[in-house]
C-alpha cells in the first residue's frame, strides 16, 4: 500500500509515482533539514484552538510536528480575535460580531514581518498580499471546500425540506452572515499563493475554477502516540466481535447522516437483535438524537454529545465496527481514527471518507444514501468469523499507519518551502 500526496507531480510518500520513479524518503528529510532555520509560521483560523474540535485539529497537530523539527509556530484564533467570547458565549452576539477576516487582516498587517508562512483556513484572509503587507507564503487551507459544501446544502434543502431550523431571528441572522461572508471564500482562493486540500475531489473542483496549478492535496493523519493509545486500549478481536457495537463519531447533522441513521439502526437491529449503537461527539443530547432516530429512550443507544480527545481510545476500545454515512467531508478524520482503533468502518463513497477506505475492502464504501446496502455491510461485519474479523482489524490499523502526522508534516514543509523559495526568488508580493 502507498499513500498518495497529490500535487502537480503526483508524488507518493512511499512506493512509486505515476512515472515509476521511486520516491526517496531521504530526500524529504534532506529538504526539511536544509530549509532556512527556523521558519516562522502563523496558524490562523476562525475557530477556537482546541483539539477536541475537528476543524482546528490538523493545524494543531502540524504545529506540534513543525516545532519538533525546530520551527517557530504561533496561532491567531477566534478567541484571539474576540477575547470576550471566551468568557461568555452568546449565539446572537456571535452572529452579529464583526467578521473574523477583518480582525485577522489587522493582526497580519501589524505582524507581517514576523512570519515566513501563513497557514489559514480559506476565507480567513480574502485580501491581496499587498493589502496585508506580507511577503511570505500565504496558504489557504480547506477544512471542507466551500463550493462543494454549498452544493450539498442545496441538495439537502431539496431532499429534507422539513429539516430542523433554529430560532427564526437566529436563522435570519445566520443567513445574513452567510451571505455577507460568502464572497470571502473564492476571493481567498484567488489571492493566496497555495491552496492546501485533503482530498482529490476538492482538487478536481478547484481545477474547474482554474486553480489547479496552485493546489496541493495533502491528507490528514493520526499521531504515533494516538495510534499507540488506540492499540493499548483495544479489547481482543473476539471480545469486540461479541460486543456487537456500532460506533459513529461526528456532529449530528444531515450532512453526516442524521437523516439516514434511523432506518439504518432499525434494519441492523432487526437482523442483529443484540446490537448496540454509540454516537460520539454529536453536539446534541440523547433526546434530540433519539427523536431523529424515531426512538424513545433505549438502553442500547448511547449518545455522548462531547468528549475529550484523550478519551477517544477508551470510547472506541469495545466497539466492533464504525459507521460513517456522511455525504461530504474535507477528509473524514473520524474514519481514520476508527481505522487506527482497528475498527472496520462502513461509509458513504463520498469526498473525504474514500481517501482512507479506498485502501481497504471496496464493499465498505457504499453509494451515498443507500441505507439498505449500508446496513447490510454493518450486519456482515457484526456477524463475521472471528478470525477474519481479526485480520480485517489489523488491516485497518495498517492503513492508519500510512497517514502519520510526522510524515505529513515533513511533506507539508517540503511543499511550503519549495513555494516560499519560488516567491523569494521572484522578489515580489
Amino acid at each position: 500500500m502507498s499513500m498518495n500526496f497529490h500535487d502537480e507531480h503526483e508524488t507518493e510518500v512511499s512506493g512509486r509515482n505515476r512515472t515509476g520513479r521511486a520516491f526517496d524518503s531521504r530526500r524529504v528529510h534532506s529538504i526539511v533539514r536544509n530549509v532556512r532555520q527556523p521558519l516562522r509560521i502563523l496558524m490562523l483560523l476562525h475557530m477556537p484552538w482546541n483539539e477536541n474540535l475537528g476543524g482546528p485539529k490538523p493545524q494543531i497537530e502540524l504545529a506540534r510536528e513543525f516545532e519538533k523539527l525546530g520551527h517557530k509556530v504561533e496561532k491567531f484564533d477566534l478567541f484571539d480575535a474576540f477575547p470576550k467570547m471566551k468568557a461568555r458565549h452568546s449565539r446572537i452576539r456571535e452572529l452579529i460580531r464583526p467578521s473574523f477576516s477583518s480582525k485577522a487582516k489587522a493582526f497580519v498587517k501589524a505582524n507581517a514581518r514576523r512570519f515566513d508562512i501563513i497557514d489559514c483556513h480559506h476565507s480567513n484572509l480574502p485580501f491581496s498580499k499587498a493589502e496585508l503587507g506580507f511577503r511570505g507564503l500565504l496558504v489557504a487551507r480547506s477544512a471542507g471546500l466551500y463550493a462543494l459544501y454549498e452544493q450539498f446544502a442545496s441538495f439537502a434543502e431539496q431532499k429534507w425540506p422539513s429539516q430542523r431550523k433554529g430560532h427564526p431571528i437566529a436563522e435570519l441572522l445566520r443567513r445574513w452572515r452567510a451571505n455577507r461572508e460568502a464572497p470571502s471564500f473564492p476571493a481567498s482562493l484567488q489571492t493566496c499563493d497555495l491552496i492546501n486540500v485533503s482530498n482529490v475531489d476538492e482538487r478536481a473542483c478547484l481545477a474547474g475554477m482554474g486553480l489547479a496549478e496552485k493546489c496541493v492535496v495533502i491528507p490528514l493523519g493520526v499521531s504515533r502516540e494516538q495510534r499507540d493509545e488506540f492499540a493499548r486500549a483495544a479489547r481482543p478481536a473476539a471480545e469486540r466481535l461479541s460486543n456487537k457495537r456500532v460506533v459513529f463519531i461526528g456532529s449530528w447533522s444531515p450532512r453526516k447522516g442524521s437523516k439516514d441513521w434511523g432506518e439504518i439502526v432499525r434494519r441492523v437491529k432487526q437482523r442483529v437483535p443484540k446490537v448496540r449503537f454509540s454516537f460520539l461527539g454529536t453536539g446534541f443530547d440523547d433526546k434530540t438524537v433519539l427523536s431523529d432516530l424515531g426512538l424513545s429512550s433505549e438502553d442500547w443507544i448511547e449518545v455522548i454529545p462531547r468528549y475529550d480527545n484523550k478519551d477517544l481510545p477508551r470510547l472506541l476500545s469495545e466497539a466492533t465496527v464504525g459507521g460513517f454515512p456522511s455525504y461530504i467531508e474535507g477528509f473524514g478524520l473520524a474514519v481514520l481514527e476508527q481505522l487506527a482503533a482497528g475498527l472496520p468502518t462502513v461509509a458513504y463513497d463520498a469526498p473525504g471518507a474514500r481517501e482512507t477506505l479506498r485502501h481497504l475492502e471496496s464493499s465498505w464504501l457504499v453509494p451515498p444514501g443507500d441505507k439498505e446496502k449500508f446496513s447490510d455491510e454493518l450486519v456482515k461485519l457484526l456477524t463475521i468469523d472471528p478470525t477474519i474479523y481479526g485480520r480485517l482489524s489489523e488491516a485497518c490499523q495498517e492503513v492508519a499507519v500510512m497517514f502519520s502526522w510526522p510524515e505529513i508534516a515533513e511533506r507539508t514543509l517540503e511543499v511550503y518551502s519549495r513555494s516560499l523559495e519560488s516567491i523569494q526568488s521572484n522578489g515580489s508580493l
